[in-house]
């Protein structure tokens, strides 16, 4: 009876009719259960000649149907691509630990086993930016518009799962992940597309570190950069190695070399790709910043690595959570991951942040703004027209202060996090990230002020539905979140695993409408 009854004031929330206020901590554990319960129900790869343990990556709530990809002739096929569920491996994991009921995380362990069994292709896993399996055909499947590459950014999988289960097969795909994307590791060129090459030296490899801003051949990113130095970090913390970690370190340390001495911002990336497409038809190929805006900034030095925010027009804090939670993760081995991203938030928040209106101006790294700059051509940053706008700073980058400030008790960094929240009602919000900030400015503070607000979003999420109707991607941060609250209501912080900050996306050509993100899906 006390299941029935809290999964109808669920389902009453979730019609929007109010209740009476369930103030136990168990009705997020509830939640997440309840939607938990649906993607085992239906989730399951149940479809085409051979059934499988693995999910696909979403279902539509109302029908229980798979959510379908289309390839280019059309025809469409159930998506499942594990690298798009790493977040959902972690609530199921963490919600067997709080609730005892060991199927929710057999459920991960029987996916994951599978994949790293059956789903191994010269040494990657079929996961991530561009690779797939196809439930309905039983086949992997990738990107038709970039080949059979492989790519991670900012997805930050669950390598603690994977280690746990298959530690050789795990290990086989950091050192294949690392042997495929570096190019040169020299200087540490890498291409965020990964492909299969014979197996080098790996971590006997000689490293020279020469200058930033090379011109290479790969696109060096920070969000495929961060995931590399994240795996071959923890690599080192499961066997106790510590080669993969020294080039974990060397890589992260590259992007604190392309750092503006005037305002201590770093790149994007640190190298050039001459090779890279500028306009929309790929005639005109090259460093795309030079080529857009060189010409209206003389005497400053344009490149990709020097365009802040490089991409939107808040900063890239994905990689910066991702360094701090990795770096307490390793503890004294990883501090230079913390203060390497103390440094530049820091630098975000001296150089870029306006305080009066709580947002972060775009500019070159050296600090000469480009608000108001009206892109003047088509192309990569384009449309033509388009106009660099100021970002207002939101939960992630609440959330990501917050992080620091914990970890760091840096007094600029509290000061940060000060001015976001007060420019923001973020008690109100549900969004997954403000309420990871709240618990972050609990450990801090132990103010019980902080966690009701963290409780106020968690509330939120529920009232507002953690699925929606139609599309509804399993991978979503939502139930992860709320049991992490539960989980610091109940002092027992430990026994969910940490959300590193990353978001799994699947990217390929769609039916007939080009390049295509999973997310329009769910939309």
């Amino acid at each position: 009876m006390k299941r029935n009854a809290s999964l109808i004031v669920l389902a009453l929330l979730f019609a929007g009719i109010v209740v009476a206020q369930d103030s136990r901590p168990e009705r997020f554990v509830e939640a997440a259960k309840s939607f938990a319960d649906v993607a085992l129900k239906y989730g399951r790869d149940s479809y085409g000649p051979k059934h499988t343990p693995l999910f696909v990556d979403g279902i539509n709530w109302d029908t229980h149907e798979p959510v379908m990809w289309k390839s280019r002739d059309g025809h469409a096929w159930a998506l499942s691509d594990l690298g798009n569920q790493q977040n959902f491996f972690r609530m199921l994991v963490g919600l067997s630990a709080l609730t005892g009921d060991p199927k929710y995380k057999q459920a991960a362990v029987d996916a994951t086993r599978y994949a790293l069994t059956n789903l191994m292709e010269n040494g990657f896993l079929a996961w991530g930016g561009h690779m797939a399996y196809n439930a309905s055909e039983d086949v992997i499947v990738c990107a038709e518009d970039k080949g059979r590459v492989h790519e991670l950014k900012c997805h930050y999988p669950f390598y603690e799962l994977m280690w746990e289960i298959d530690p050789r097969a795990t290990r086989t795909l950091i050192e294949t992940m690392w042997n495929g994307h570096v190019l040169d590791w020299s200087n540490l060129d890498f291409n965020r597309h990964g492909v299969p090459r014979k197996m080098g030296p790996l971590w006997k490899s000689e490293y020279k570190g020469t200058p930033v801003f090379f011109n290479g051949h790969g696109l060096t990113f920070i969000n495929a950069g961060s995931d590399l130095s994240f795996a071959a970090a923890m690599l080192s913390k499961f066997t106790g190695d510590p080669d993969p970690l020294v080039w974990a370190k060397r890589l992260a340390h590259r992007y604190v070399e392309t750092r503006d001495p005037k305002t201590g911002i770093g790149g994007y990336q640190f190298s050039q790709d001459q090779s890279a497409w500028c306009d929309n038809v790929g005639k005109i190929r090259g460093d795309r910043a030079q080529y857009f805006f060189a010409d209206d900034f003389p005497g400053h030095h344009v490149v990709e690595g020097t365009l802040f925010p490089c991409y939107g027009n808040t900063p890239e804090v994905r990689p910066r959570i991702c360094q701090l939670l990795l770096g307490e993760t390793l503890g004294t081995n990883g501090a230079e991951f913390v203060q390497w991203a103390r440094e530049e938030m820091t630098a975000w928040g001296k150089s870029a942040y306006r305080a009066k209106d709580k947002t972060f101006i775009p500019m070159l790294t050296d600090g000469t703004s480009m608000e108001g700059y009206v892109v003047k051509k088509d192309g990569y940053f384009g449309p033509k027209g388009r106009i660099f706008t100021a970002g207002k700073a939101g939960a992630m980058d609440f959330w990501t202060y917050a992080l620091g400030w914990r970890l760091t008790d840096d007094a600029f960094l509290g000061e940060m996090v000060r001015s976001i929240r007060n420019a923001n009602t973020f008690e109100k919000s549900r969004d997954p990230a403000a309420l990871f900030g709240f618990l972050e400015l609990y450990r801090k503070t132990k103010d019980r002020a902080d966690l009701q607000a963290a409780e106020s979003v968690g509330d939120n999420i529920i009232a507002a539905g953690l699925h929606l109707r139609g599309r509804v991607k399993f991978n979503r941060v939502e139930p992860l979140a709320l049991l992490h609250l539960a989980a610091a209501l109940q002092d027992h912080e430990s026994l969910v695993p940490a959300y590193i900050g990353g978001a799994g996306f699947f990217a390929a050509a769609y039916a007939d409408q080009g390049h295509k993100y999973d997310d329009f899906l769910y939309r």
